[in-house]
């Protein structure tokens, strides 16, 4: 079969029909045509006949067994529940946590398993790179020689800036964006 192009591969269902005989005629015609030119089709057409040709008649080789009273009973009871509910809730959180697992995770438990090694590993590097002495003094208060220490500097500063040197702080500027010719044109008249 000619998978670059995949070509062939719309064919394969009608392959299947065909050998299992139950194509209809108007397709019938145009994959003969096509098993006429290719080789690849052609020879997967006959590995699809040598295992449907013996399959054929099955129904004519168990004709005479029969299911014993209870597989019938048990095939009755298993079709009339079919169109029963199950309980007026469907949606339990029992079930729902069931299903997700049975479709989710057991699947793929090992994906699920490789993801939390690397959660745990990224934690514990995160842990180990924590900066502790950070963070124990942000968690500690001063103690009273380091108040007393920095009200000492406070006066001698005070002391050598002197009472006629001290100016009031100017309040800060509020921040307003502005188009970048005016911050330009302000620059080069300053």
């Amino acid at each position: 079969m000619k998978w670059f192009g995949n070509s062939c591969r719309r064919h394969r269902r009608s392959l299947c029909l065909l050998a299992s005989g139950l194509l209809s005629e108007p397709e019938r015609a145009g994959i003969e045509n096509h098993l006429a030119a290719c080789a690849d089709c052609r020879s997967y057409f006959n590995q699809l006949k040598a295992m449907t040709v013996p399959l054929t008649g099955w129904e004519k080789h168990f004709a005479h067994i029969e299911a014993n009273p209870a597989v019938q009973a048990r095939l009755a009871k298993a079709i009339a529940s079919v169109g029963r509910p199950e309980s007026i809730h469907p949606f339990t959180p029992k079930k729902v946590l069931l299903e997700c697992w049975q479709q989710l995770i057991w699947p793929s438990r090992h994906i699920w398993a490789g993801l939390a090694a690397v959660w745990i590993l990224i934690l514990a590097v995160n842990v180990s790179m924590q900066d502790r002495s950070q963070a124990t003094m942000a968690k500690t208060a001063p103690s009273p020689e380091m108040i007393m220490t920095w009200r000492q500097q406070e006066r001698l500063l005070a002391e050598l800036v002197g009472p006629d040197e001290m100016r009031t702080a100017m309040p800060p500027k509020p921040f307003s964006p502005r188009p970048s010719s005016e911050r330009r044109f302000e620059t080069l008249t300053t």
